[in-house]
């Protein structure tokens, strides 16, 4: 089952753990990976029952009880993260807590907190989640996590911008080389209007993930806005190259090579937009007006 999982075979994968709990029903690490595979499949009403018959699970008997309260405390975590996508914040709330309560001395406490924190803060119940950001932090210094999400928490009042830098820049100081970090300083520094920064680090996130088109693309649009439109042409033709049955990847290539002048390329790119969308109003109209300046 895990290996079908780790395959993305979810359909395959869910078979194989539904028999594993057919002949080890009280093996709580089955039910947290098929309620995993359940919800990779969109299957959400099914992952959720799964998961919280897991997390009931006693386990009495079993001989590594530590294994079983582990995946039993995940499969709290996987459901509580279910609801907070969902968008269920209240249920997410409730569950995380009762990940707390009952909280194994084995398990570190740290993701929890983080959790906790995200939740009140979409709840907008700021010193809840400050003080959740903070004890994930002090459970574990390097939690970078917890250094994002409290860094676009400090951000959203106009009155704590360099606390939020400082936590920015610590998480770029743990995590060099992480895309998505490079990301999320790019979001705050654009929420300052520092969009010559931004711009850079959205072509760092970019050059340490390659093959993450939101990325890539991301990357691309920030140059282009800059009239950077060289450097943002080797980008959208990444994109092209990452996605290339996107129509929208196409029409972004088509504009980029419109904004230089190369009217034929544009055509091409516009062309093959519109085999992949036909009628799309922005490609229509785009070609419209190449087409009436060639």
């Amino acid at each position: 089952g895990v290996l079908l999982q780790n395959q993305q075979d979810y359909n395959g994968a869910v078979d194989s753990f539904q028999k594993a709990i057919h002949f080890r029903p009280s093996l709580a690490l089955a039910y947290l990976n098929l309620g995993t595979s359940l919800i990779a499949l969109g299957r959400c009403q099914e992952a959720a029952n799964v998961l919280r018959e897991g997390s009931l699970l006693d386990g009495t008997g079993l001989r590594d009880r530590s294994a079983h309260d582990n995946a039993r405390i995940a499969s709290l975590l996987q459901l509580g993260g279910l609801y907070a996508e969902q968008g269920k914040l209240q249920r997410a709330l409730a569950v995380y807590r009762e990940a707390l309560h009952n909280l194994p001395n084995s398990y570190p406490p740290q993701g929890i907190y983080h959790r906790l924190g995200d939740v009140f803060a979409k709840l907008n119940q700021w010193t809840e989640a400050e003080r959740f950001q903070l004890a994930a932090l002090d459970a574990q210094p390097d939690h970078l996590g917890a250094h994002i999400s409290y860094g676009k928490m400090l951000a959203l009042n106009n009155s704590r911008i360099s606390e939020a830098e400082h936590w920015f820049k610590r998480a770029l100081k743990l995590a060099p080389n992480d895309a998505s970090v490079h990301h999320h300083y790019a979001e705050f520094l654009q929420s300052l209007n520092r969009i010559d920064e931004s711009c850079q680090s959205r072509i760092k996130a970019a050059e340490l993930s390659p093959s993450d088109y939101s990325l890539v693309v991301s990357a691309a649009t920030s140059l282009r806005l800059l009239d950077r439109k060289i450097e943002a042409e080797k980008w959208y033709r990444l994109a092209v190259t990452l996605r290339p049955n996107d129509a929208r990847a196409h029409t972004n290539l088509g504009a980029i090579l419109h904004l230089l002048g190369r009217s034929k390329q544009a055509i091409t790119s516009y062309k093959e937009a519109l085999k992949l969308q036909p009628g799309d109003p922005t490609t229509l109209a785009n070609l419209a007006k190449l087409s009436s300046s060639v």
